[in-house]
């Protein structure tokens, strides 16, 4: 069992509201929460996701001259970096147990080079894809140096920590489902939807496979009618960004 689940907000991004829905009109740009996940466990904190790279801070002109320029702005400064929240927090970098990466992508996987001890859990097919690939992620996303742990399907990390390969959005993407002692289950589906539309609506977004993405947010449904977690929670959804609780609140 988890003993508690923070939700840490660390950044912000703007993309195009196409990536969201692929029906809407390009042109438009959307800012989306940035999370990293904190789990008080009996084994000590575990983190799902480091947020963006450094090399993001201050820095909105990072994809400039890029084909990504005007598609992604990244808003971060240096307070939103995964090890300056850890500190306000009172944790330091070696103090966490274990790192939960759901895919390797530029808002998730960003602060992995500050935990170089730290055990880094993710899919075998998503290292596959972009360890020491430049054209998947920023150079911190993917570096292939670190203390990786490569899982091959669904994984128990600890009682209370069910991870579920949903790949489709990225090659190897993973959701968590989080079992708390105060709240019961909790379902961060991460990316396998951006939001309530993607995932209710079967709205298109961004992603690497969109029949495997179809398939794993069916598998989520499948899951989440078995489970009936308290809370279901979307990767970069809105709406439910303007209500959720952050640290110090907990689930």
């Amino acid at each position: 069992m988890i003993n508690k689940l923070y939700w840490l907000p660390i950044g912000q991004l703007d993309i195009d509201r196409s990536s969201l829905n692929h029906h809407a009109q390009p042109g438009e740009l959307v800012r989306l929460q940035i999370w990293s996940y904190l789990l008080e466990t009996d084994h000590g904190p575990i983190l799902i996701d480091t947020g963006m790279p450094d090399s993001f801070i201050d820095n909105p002109n990072y994809f400039k001259s890029t084909p990504f320029e005007g598609r992604f702005i990244p808003h971060m400064s240096a307070d939103d970096s995964i090890v300056a929240v850890l500190n306000r927090i009172g944790y330091q970098p070696d103090d966490i147990h274990a790192i939960v990466i759901s895919h390797m992508h530029m808002d998730h996987a960003g602060g992995n080079p500050h935990f170089p001890n730290t055990p880094i859990y993710v899919q075998q097919t998503e290292a596959d894809a972009a360890i020491g690939n430049l054209e998947y992620a920023p150079p911190e996303c993917v570096q292939a140096d670190l203390n990786y742990r490569l899982l091959q399907g669904d994984h128990e990390l600890v009682p209370g920590l069910q991870l579920f390969y949903t790949p489709g959005h990225s090659p190897g993407h993973q959701s968590a489902l989080v079992t708390t002692k105060e709240s019961g289950p909790v379902m961060l589906t991460i990316d396998v939807a951006y939001t309530q539309e993607n995932y209710a609506n079967d709205v298109p977004f961004d992603g690497f496979d969109r029949e495997q993405a179809r398939q794993s947010i069916a598998r989520i449904q499948q899951i989440v009618q078995e489970v009936k977690p308290n809370l279901l929670f979307f990767g970069h959804d809105p709406e439910q960004v303007a209500v959720q609780p952050v640290y110090p609140q907990y689930k």
